[in-house]
């Protein structure tokens, strides 16, 4: 079960009849001067005090706005128009977070300088607007004075680039917004730093499983988990998957709500895409969106300041085309030399070519008469072995054949021998008496 949502800082809306009763209060407004630091240019500013009527209870409090405004009734402008009118935005939503406009506070973190860790921002996150990219290290400068951790915080720039841009003509109130944002929105993101908010991302998943039991249990399957399907949502706030139009609409109703509302704009955000989320079935086609936020980030800053530069590209078409036309007349003098040039270029190429051919011909036939030679020899060689050989081989056939002869003979010799030896005494030859010796003789 996931955990409660934290305390809210910016009121809950809820809607009742006492509406009507809270529009007709009338709010009293006292200016007071505060003074700005030394190294200011010392000009006094009137903070706005915001003084309540007596007798208000603790819903009107809570709904009552700086300026006189009431959140009930702005909310209910939000429900029938789906957003803010865009004249009066920036000024709604400066209500709705009832940012102080601490002029002081802010140019003592100015002040400091740049901080060290955004230094070199412009190398990881290359903007083409000078004026942006000095902004956003001022905001994100200053946020990391504010609180050492922001200094490390990777995905800082990501969160605080679409108000810089939104609020590039008054810093001060950027960074009042984005302090305001990351205090209100994003304050339990830190608890796991510099790993992401896994207490965050398991409440998204509680209530993706709540609402999208089959699209989570895909998910799950695919071996995705909520760092890769929530947190690049959060962690741009939604600014790399909505067009400007989309991304302000959808804030108009993040401020007017409870903080967990952004939460649940995630989930809503990602039960919207489920068919294509349905489709994938590995998990490279999950990873292979995730890989380009990057890219997508680079890609929308050099967008935004490649509309900044059309207007000097006109200027100077217009200084080309003056240019071309007189280059013009030149590359037609030039043509005709160059047409002569590359007559001549034809002919002494056809004439190396031939060349070329000729000797690649005689080349050839020397290279074939030196293959044929080469057999040539070849075969007198395979002639003479094979006659070698041939004599070899008769003379072992004489060698064996006189071999078996002699072999022959001799075994008809013991063939002979064998045949007189068993035959019967009668038919034995007539052989001469035996020589007796005499005694004499012996």
């Amino acid at each position: 079960m996931c955990a409660q949502p934290p305390p809210s800082q910016v009121a809950v809306v809820s809607g009742g009849d006492a509406d009507q009763e809270l529009s007709n209060l009338k709010v009293k407004v006292r200016s007071e001067v505060v003074q700005r630091p030394a190294k200011s240019s010392g000009r006094r500013t009137q903070v706005k005090i915001l003084r309540p009527p007596a007798g208000s209870t603790a819903e009107d409090k809570e709904n009552e706005l700086p300026a006189g405004l009431n959140k009930k009734r702005l909310v209910a402008l939000l429900k029938a128009f789906g957003e803010y009118p865009a004249k009066y935005r920036m000024f709604v939503w400066r209500s709705l977070l009832c940012l102080p406009e601490n002029h002081a506070s802010y140019s003592s973190l100015t002040d400091k300088g740049l901080h060290s860790a955004y230094l070199t921002l412009h190398d990881k996150y290359p903007i083409k607007s000078h004026k942006l990219q000095r902004g956003l290290q001022r905001v994100l400068s200053a946020l990391a004075h504010w609180a050492a951790i922001f200094g490390e915080v990777e995905y800082l720039p990501l969160i605080a680039f679409p108000f810089v841009k939104l609020f590039q003509n008054n810093p001060m109130l950027c960074f009042e917004v984005v302090a305001t944002v990351i205090v209100n929105w994003c304050q339990h993101w830190f608890e796991y730093f510099p790993n992401p908010p896994l207490n965050i991302l398991s409440m998204a998943e509680n209530v993706l499983a709540h609402h999208d039991k089959e699209l989570l249990q895909h998910l799950v399957d695919c071996g995705i988990t909520s760092q890769l399907y929530v947190w690049p949502l959060l962690e741009t706030l939604f600014s790399e998957v909505l067009t400007r139009d989309e991304w302000l609409r959808v804030f108009d109703s993040i401020f007017s709500n409870h903080p967990s509302f952004l939460l649940m704009a995630c989930v809503a955000y990602i039960i919207c895409c489920r068919e294509p989320l349905l489709l994938c079935s590995q998990k490279q086609d999950f990873e292979e969106v995730s890989a380009l936020r990057a890219d997508f980030v680079r890609r929308q800053a050099e967008e935004e300041a490649c509309y900044a530069q059309q207007e000097l590209l006109q200027k100077a078409e217009e200084q080309r085309r003056n240019i071309l036309a007189q280059e013009e007349e030149k590359l037609t003098q030039q043509r005709a030399k160059l047409a002569a040039m590359k007559r001549e270029l034809k002919v002494k190429e056809i004439q190396l070519l031939d060349a070329t051919r000729s000797r690649f011909f005689k080349n050839q036939q020397d290279l074939k008469a030196s293959q044929i030679q080469e057999l040539e020899q070849e075969i007198s060689r395979k002639m003479d072995l094979r006659e070698r050989e041939t004599a070899a081989a008769v003379q072992d056939l004489e060698v064996r054949q006189m071999e078996l002869e002699a072999q022959r003979k001799r075994l008809e010799q013991v063939r002979r021998m064998l045949h007189l030896t068993f035959l019967p005494l009668s038919q034995l030859p007539l052989l001469s008496p035996p020589v007796t010796c005499s005694p004499s003789q012996t």
